[in-house]
C-alpha cells in the first residue's frame, strides 16, 4: 500500500507541473478519507493534496491540511519549508510573519554555512512576503517602516543585491516613501536582473533541463507587478519592455495585454501633455504631479508618435476583449479588464476592424493608405 500511494503521490505531482490540478485531484482522490485515519501522519501525502487544492483554487479545503503539514514537520525535514511560506502568506499579520520566520530558519538551518542557491532564491522570497505583510497587515504598527527597510536589506544581502523581486520590493518601497527617483533606479535595477534571469531559462529550456518551464511560467507575475510600478512611474518605455517579456511566457494573457495597450495609450497622453506644456520636463521625480492632468487631456492625433501608439492601443484592446469572450464571463478581474478596455476604446474610436487585428497578430504592416481611422471629433466630444 505504502509504495502504490507513493507512487500516486509522485504521479500526482506529475500532473500539477503539467498544470493539471484536476488529474492531480482524480489520483490523489481514493486517498482522501485516509487522511483522518490510516495516513493522518503522512506528511507527504497531505503536501500533495494541499498543492493540489491551491492549483485548483480550493483555498478552503487546502488551509486545514496545510496547518497539519506544518505541525507533522515542524522542521521541514520531510517535505521541504515552503509549506510554512505559503501557510504565512494566506495568514498574514503576526501569525504569517512567525511561519515564515520558521521557515527561514529552516532552511537556514539545513543550509548550514553555505546557502544553495534555491536555499537563498526561497529565503529571499520569505522576506519579501515578510515585507508585503508589513506593507499591507501591520502597515500601521510602529516600526513597519524600519521592518521593511530591514528585512529588504536582508533580501538584497543573501541575494548579493543581484534578485530582482528584492530591486522590486526596494522600489515599491521607495514609493510609498514618495523617493521617486531612487523608486526608478530600483526598477531599472530590477528590469536588468530579470532579463538576466529571463535569458537563464531560456536557455535551460532549450537544453531541455529539469522543471525549468514553472519557473519560467512562475516569472509572470512579477513581471506584471513590475510592469504596473513602471507604469505607475511613467517609465513607459521600460513598461512596453517588459510587458514583451511577458508575452514570451504567456502570450494571450489578458492582465498582460491590457497593461500593454494602457502603456501605449498613457504614451500618447504624455506625448499630448508635452506638446501642450513645452517648458515642462517630466521626469520619475516630478511624475505624480503631473500624471492626473496628462491623463485627463482628451485623445488628439496631433501627430505621428501618438498616432503610432493610439493605434497598437486599440488593435491590442479590440482583442483582447475579443479573446475575453471565450473565457469565463463571471470572472470579476476579466470583467474589470473588459470594462476598463471598453473605456479606453471609446475613447481612441471604438473597437478595430477584426480583420485589422488578425493582420496586426500576424505581424503584417497596416500601410498609411490602410491606417486605422480615429474619429478625433467624436473624442473630444467625449
Amino acid at each position: 500500500m505504502s509504495h502504490q500511494l507513493n507512487d500516486q503521490i509522485e504521479e500526482a505531482k506529475r500532473l500539477l507541473g503539467e498544470n493539471n490540478a484536476d488529474g492531480a485531484l482524480r489520483v490523489l482522490k481514493p486517498y482522501r478519507k485516509s487522511l483522518k485515519s490510516t495516513n493522518s501522519s503522512h506528511i507527504e501525502l497531505h503536501q500533495a493534496f494541499v498543492e493540489a487544492y491551491l492549483e485548483n483554487g480550493q483555498l478552503e479545503r487546502a488551509y486545514p491540511l496545510l496547518v497539519k503539514a506544518c505541525e507533522l514537520d515542524p522542521q521541514g525535514q520531510i517535505g521541504g519549508s515552503d509549506k510554512f511560506f505559503t501557510l504565512g502568506q494566506i495568514a498574514g499579520g503576526s501569525d504569517g510573519l512567525a511561519l515564515i520566520t520558521q521557515g527561514i530558519e529552516n532552511l537556514s538551518g539545513q543550509a548550514g554555512d553555505y546557502l544553495k542557491q534555491e536555499q537563498a532564491e526561497k529565503i529571499v522570497a520569505g522576506l519579501l512576503s515578510m515585507v508585503e505583510i508589513w506593507m499591507t497587515d501591520l502597515c500601521m504598527e510602529p516600526g513597519a517602516e524600519a521592518q521593511c527597510e530591514e528585512l529588504v536589506s536582508k533580501a538584497m544581502e543573501v541575494s548579493e543585491e543581484k534578485s530582482p523581486e528584492a530591486w522590486a520590493a526596494l522600489g515599491s518601497m521607495r514609493i510609498s516613501q514618495q523617493r521617486f527617483p531612487e523608486a526608478a533606479e530600483a526598477f531599472g535595477r530590477s528590469w536588468h536582473f530579470f532579463q538576466a534571469k529571463k535569458s537563464a531559462f531560456e536557455s535551460e529550456v532549450q537544453q531541455g533541463s529539469g522543471n525549468t518551464h514553472t519557473e519560467f511560467a512562475n516569472m509572470l507575475q512579477p513581471l506584471l507587478n513590475l510592469a504596473k510600478m513602471c507604469i505607475e512611474m511613467g517609465l513607459y518605455e521600460w513598461a512596453l519592455e517588459i510587458e514583451a517579456a511577458v508575452k514570451d511566457i504567456d502570450e494571450d494573457n489578458l492582465e498582460s495585454l491590457y497593461l500593454e495597450a494602457f502603456t501605449h495609450y498613457l504614451t500618447c497622453k504624455l506625448e499630448l501633455f508635452k506638446l501642450q506644456n513645452p517648458q515642462v520636463e517630466v521626469n520619475p521625480g516630478n511624475v505624480y504631479e503631473f500624471n492626473q492632468h496628462f491623463q485627463e487631456l482628451p485623445f488628439v492625433n496631433a501627430n505621428e508618435l501618438i498616432q503610432e501608439h493610439g493605434q497598437e492601443a486599440r488593435l491590442i484592446l479590440t482583442y483582447m476583449v475579443k479573446l475575453a469572450e471565450n473565457g469565463d464571463q463571471n470572472d470579476e478581474v476579466v470583467k474589470e479588464l473588459v470594462s476598463g478596455a471598453m473605456e479606453v476604446l471609446s475613447e481612441l474610436g471604438g473597437p478595430a476592424d477584426i480583420k485589422d487585428v488578425i493582420r496586426y497578430r500576424k505581424g503584417e504592416e497596416i500601410g498609411d493608405e490602410e491606417e486605422i481611422e480615429i474619429d478625433i471629433e467624436g473624442c473630444n466630444q467625449a
